[in-house]
């Protein structure tokens, strides 16, 4: 019984002892390796990424949300106890904070509610 089991190999295991799951891929043609990947994006959208230059793509600004003060803030740079940088929060210099860009965050966490409940006991 216990040769059957060692007899039987599992599909990763027999494309192992081939050489097949070497986790090595070769790409001969760059353009048909990109072709291949994208075939869930339109083409339109692809050929417009492929012919813009890059100083001229789309960028987003990456805001900081700290747990701590409950709002969206600037990015602060604190040091780690190694000295590496870490990003903290740059008023009260926290470090459990989020980032992501502003709309997301302020999806994310309900912020427009949160402000707008501010602003009506603040009138009051």
């Amino acid at each position: 019984m216990n040769d059957d089991k060692n007899s039987r190999n599992s599909f990763l295991a027999e494309a192992q002892q081939e050489g097949r799951a070497s986790g090595k891929v070769e790409i001969t043609d760059l353009d048909q390796a990109i072709a291949q990947a994208n075939v869930i994006l339109d083409e339109a959208v692809v050929s417009k990424f492929r012919t813009t230059e890059e100083e001229n793509l789309p960028t987003v600004k990456i805001t900081v949300y700290c747990h701590d003060c409950r709002q969206v803030v600037p990015a602060g740079i604190g040091k780690t106890l190694r000295g590496n940088p870490r990003t903290v929060c740059g008023t009260c210099k926290s470090k459990k904070v989020s980032m992501g860009t502003e709309e997301a965050l302020c999806r994310f966490y309900h912020l427009d509610k949160e402000q707008k409940k501010e602003e009506k006991e603040r009138k009051k």
